[in-house]
């Protein structure tokens, strides 16, 4: 596992699409699900890729070729793997403005889309007057939200304020590894925090959505 993950990150830094979905297809064909090649994978490929950067064994410029790749690979895994029978749950993932990394709210938003959701991506970067407009015309069932610093957690608050305040108030699935800092929305209880693609496995098996069209 960690010798197959090695081998896609430097796939990812050679820009080596050919390569990368190679070591993603012998996975597939050993009968790997999404949730191992999302988080085992990928993730584990692009967690190496930024522990060589914060080295600086590689530059900025090697770690967005690297991003760019492992988008193309995930795009492409993720349209084999839409489940277009049930489109009666819509959700809506992003992530908040100035937060650039966006692979894993995409990866959330594939096992979605695989599960039978109506999804909409709205990508890295989406200002709160955007993400309230697309909340109030999709009316989706669910909202995901990605950040990964602290620093942005008082706009995090404000994004969650503003979505509850909403009158067809959604369910709201923040994605962070920022871990006791997000207890500020423990009193919240259509909050929910994913730490890990696993737990989305769970979420979808565990936690009753009341649905309305």
């Amino acid at each position: 596992m960690e010798e197959s993950s090695k081998r896609l990150a430097h796939a990812f830094l050679q820009g080596d699409i050919h390569s990368s979905w190679q070591i993603v297809q012998e996975h597939i064909n050993q009968g790997m699900n999404s949730y191992y090649i999302y988080e085992h994978l990928l993730s584990k490929a692009m967690y190496s890729i930024g522990d060589m950067w914060e080295e600086n064994i590689i530059t900025v410029a090697d770690e967005h070729i690297a991003t760019g790749v492992c988008d193309f690979i995930l795009s492409r895994y993720a349209f084999n793997h839409i489940n277009t029978n049930n489109h009666d749950k819509r959700a809506m993932f992003f992530c908040v403005e100035g937060e650039e990394h966006f692979l894993g709210i995409k990866m959330v938003n594939a096992l979605f889309q695989e599960n039978g959701w109506d999804v909409r991506f709205l990508g890295p970067n989406l200002p709160l007057e955007y993400a309230l407009y697309s909340i109030q015309n999709f009316k989706p069932h669910v909202v995901g939200i990605s950040v990964s610093l602290s620093t942005q957690l008082p706009q995090l608050e404000e994004y969650v304020n503003k979505i509850n305040s909403l009158k067809e108030r959604p369910d709201i699935i923040i994605g962070s590894r920022l871990g006791p800092m997000l207890s500020i929305f423990e009193n919240m209880p259509n909050v929910h925090f994913i730490h890990s693609l696993q737990e989305i496995r769970a979420w979808f098996e565990e936690v009753p959505l009341q649905l309305s069209n």
